[in-house]
């Protein structure tokens, strides 16, 4: 039997690093492997890395013990990335068109070169505008030489709020929005829209789901007090991580890279 590809979601946090591996068999995923890794040089609540050369030897030995048949994709903190609607332009633009009037648009509205942007948009052509996401090329050069020097198998760089969307499928329909929460920020991601939130613009899930305007009995919070993401996994192997809730985003990235 051929070796399956081992999906593997990578989340940095503030202080620690939780990635999970995962293979696609035929009617359910399987959990692979788990592993965390404190961070002695803790992450900005802002979301600012620390250098990849750090990061790099932390991860050296666990990526040697990635099978050969992998493919990695990591989380970009969502506190780094601006999320923006631009009304698209009154004339019909072509693909390339598009692109470089959406950077000139960004790099505008930030004040900043356009060769200091990284971003990614998606076209609505209900409301006529263009949903764009945008990084600094700084923030996403440095996991890109984090992945080189690791000689990881890269297939995506997601914002670890929109990697969240990936659990709606395993949960009842009743639920409209995913979220997970640490001690400086609420993660959120619903079927077309995520977001980020600061810790201290809600205390509760009431208090949360009022900022997003929707019942609090919609939201999934994956937390110690609430889901568990390791449940989504059919084929599961103890021992499971004490917190479980602390590797949602990492889970939810290897669901999400189903193309490999």
């Amino acid at each position: 039997m051929a070796f399956k590809t081992w999906r593997t979601g990578v989340h940095i946090q503030q202080d620690k690093i939780v990635a999970v591996s995962l293979t696609r068999e035929k009617v359910a995923w399987r959990l692979r492997r788990w592993w965390q890794f404190p961070l002695e040089a803790q992450n900005g609540p802002d979301g600012a890395l620390i250098q990849s050369e750090q990061l790099a030897g932390l991860l050296s030995a666990w990526s040697k013990a990635l099978p050969l048949q992998h493919r990695v994709a990591l989380a970009f903190p969502a506190a780094r990335t601006l999320q923006k609607a631009l009304p698209s332009p009154a004339v019909a633009l072509r693909d390339s068109e598009s692109a470089a009037w959406i950077v000139s648009a960004i790099s505008r509205e930030l004040e900043m070169p356009p060769e200091a942007l990284c971003f990614d948009y998606t076209q609505d052509t209900f409301s006529r505008a263009f949903h764009v996401t945008a990084a600094q090329n700084r923030d996403v050069a440095s996991l890109l030489a984090l992945a080189k020097r690791l000689k990881l198998r890269l297939a995506a760089i997601i914002p670890d709020a929109a990697a969240l969307a990936n659990l709606l499928p395993f949960l009842p329909s009743s639920f409209r929005c995913v979220a997970w929460r640490d001690e400086a920020q609420w993660l959120w991601a619903m079927r077309h829209q995520w977001g980020r939130k600061a810790a201290s613009e809600a205390a509760s899930v009431a208090d949360f789901a009022a900022l997003l305007a929707i019942s609090p009995q919609e939201v999934a919070l994956f937390h110690p007090d609430g889901f568990d993401p390791f449940t989504v996994i059919a084929c599961n192997q103890p021992p499971l991580p004490a917190h479980r809730a602390d590797f949602t985003v990492a889970l939810a990235l290897a669901l999400g890279e189903s193309t490999a």
